[in-house]
């Protein structure tokens, strides 16, 4: 058992006629077992929104459409954790949180400033095309910068020292990508049940280029060649200047110039019953999409694995069927097989698996899935969730994610839910053994009355014959203040918890996560 106290006080200014907003928030947090005190004295946030610098700019839509916006956060973390740092290594050393300690705890804490400044516009080109071209700058700034340095074995890459000082790191990437939409719609005869079959199509292509960030040049990270093995195996490794600050570090070693590209599907039809006064409309496809990318600047393995996913439903709307997989489009070779251990050794090949007769490749991760929601109200709001995110223009990632998961948005509108999911996933990499799960999830929640609500979450792993982590909530609205209990009763990770806070007017509509999200903007 745990106990935590956290208090927060926040601050937000909007200035009106200008893009500009500000705000900023002291937190306190303190364990009151370790007596670990953690405060961000403060965080600062300064916002610039959309801004169109050419917009009355006449007879240019390329200078019309730039866009550019600013986000800006900064921090200074104390804690009076000091790390590992006395006699017994396995224990954190806890110096009392006063005011002598104070400027030790200032001198200690983990402080930087994040900005981050997009420029992009969109134009269209020969009539049905839409371009897009887009700059992107991350900046860090930090007080500090580590030195890091071989050990005297030769063996282990240490800290040689901490070099205080005001330094950024500075990450720029541009891109360009061309997209468009293509309708084809076919009619059938007025007396016939289908009466038509629509089929949208949103083709991609996209170039992306960022710089080599190891590059000395940079001073981002520092480069070392290590030798082991008594000398027969050298290996160069990368440590970041900044590694395990507060916003992070630069982006990673290495330079990219890849194009992406994907097509995504949505075909559906509309049917007409004689019982019908009207045609309803059926998804046959939510969504039916491939991606990939290659980086022409990688040394070897420049073509991405190729994603698939597709999602629809069935009988009438009421199951929804959701299949996701990664298709490996390289060789493999088989080294050896242990003798004793049957241990598989092999290695991937830089060469296509369709040279020398072999497929277009094998998948290598599916994932398998059909769900369906008892309430007829709920199911239906389901059904146009992911109506709707299947038309969107969010990236396939996105897609999938909110297209398998529409309870992720919680509709208060709706007072019960009852949601049943089989997922059957698989996995094989080159010559090693094909791995294969499946498990039945079962999830819902119920509003008592207005005020009171209860939520679980729970399943049954078919290959293991167990019952995954279940998860058992209750919420309670007390006008000014919430209350919320939530409770893991068995397994690895059995836990319970209690909260218990203010809730501010001015955040009455977010007493559950994600009340509001990318679907509201459709």
């Amino acid at each position: 058992t745990t106990a935590t106290l956290s208090s927060n006080i926040s601050y937000s200014k909007t200035f009106a006629g200008t893009p500009f907003s500000f705000g900023t928030n002291l937190r306190l947090n303190e364990n009151l077992t370790t007596k670990q005190v953690d405060i961000p004295f403060p965080d600062i946030s300064f916002n610039v929104n959309n801004l169109y610098p050419f917009k009355k700019v006449k007879g240019s839509m390329f200078l019309q459409n730039i866009s550019t916006r600013l986000t800006t956060t900064a921090t200074n973390q104390l804690t009076n954790n000091l790390g590992k740092i006395g006699k017994d290594i396995t224990k954190d050393s806890i110096a009392p949180f006063n005011l002598q300690n104070l400027g030790r705890f200032f001198r200690n804490s983990r402080k930087g400033i994040k900005s981050n400044l997009p420029l992009q516009t969109s134009v269209k080109v020969l009539r049905f095309f839409t371009l897009n071209p887009s700059i992107n700058i991350d900046e860090l700034m930090y007080f500090e910068k580590l030195n890091w340095g071989v050990d005297p074995t030769g063996e282990k890459i240490v800290i040689k020292d901490t070099i205080r000082g005001f330094n950024g790191v500075t990450n720029n990437s541009g891109g360009i990508s061309l997209t468009t939409r293509i309708y084809g719609t076919k009619f059938f005869k007025k007396t016939a049940r289908i009466q038509a079959i629509r089929h949208v199509i949103n083709p991609a292509v996209s170039m992306t280029f960022q710089p080599d960030f190891g590059d000395p040049k940079y001073d981002y990270y520092q480069r070392f060649d290590m030798v082991s093995n008594e000398g027969k195996t050298r290996q160069t490794i990368y440590k970041s200047r900044h590694e395990g600050f507060v916003y992070g570090s630069s982006r990673p070693p290495g330079k990219s110039r890849s194009m992406g590209f994907s097509i995504n599907n949505n075909i559906e039809m509309k049917v007409k019953n004689k019982k019908d006064t009207v045609a309803r409309k059926i998804p046959l496809f939510n969504t039916l999409s491939i991606s990939s990318g290659y980086n022409f600047a990688a040394t070897s393995f420049k073509l991405s694995t190729f994603n698939l996913t597709a999602n629809t439903n069935v009988l009438n709307s009421k199951v929804n069927i959701s299949f996701s997989g990664i298709l490996d489009p390289y060789q493999y070779h088989l080294d050896s097989i242990g003798k004793k251990s049957n241990l598989i050794f092999q290695t991937k090949l830089d060469r296509y698996a369709w040279r020398n007769g072999y497929s277009i490749g094998k998948i290598s991760s599916a994932t398998f899935a059909f769900s369906t929601n008892l309430n007829p109200k709920g199911q239906k709001k389901d059904n146009t969730t992911r109506d709707k995110i299947g038309k969107s223009n969010l990236s396939d990632g996105d897609k999938k994610f909110y297209l398998d998961n529409p309870d992720a948005y919680v509709d208060f509108s709706i007072p019960w839910n009852l949601r049943f999911s089989y997922n059957a996933n698989y996995s094989k990499t080159g010559y090693l053994a094909a791995k294969v799960t499946q498990a039945i999830r079962f999830s819902g929640d119920i509003s008592l009355t207005p005020k009171w609500k209860v939520d679980f979450n729970s399943g049954y792993d078919l290959k293991n014959n167990a019952i995954t982590m279940t998860n058992l909530g209750i919420k309670r609205d007390l006008h000014c203040w919430q209350m919320s209990v939530n409770w893991i009763p068995f397994g690895r990770f059995q836990s319970y918890s209690f909260s218990l806070g203010i809730k501010s007017s001015m955040l009455r509509d977010l007493k559950i996560d994600r009340t509001r999200s990318f679907q509201d903007t459709f």
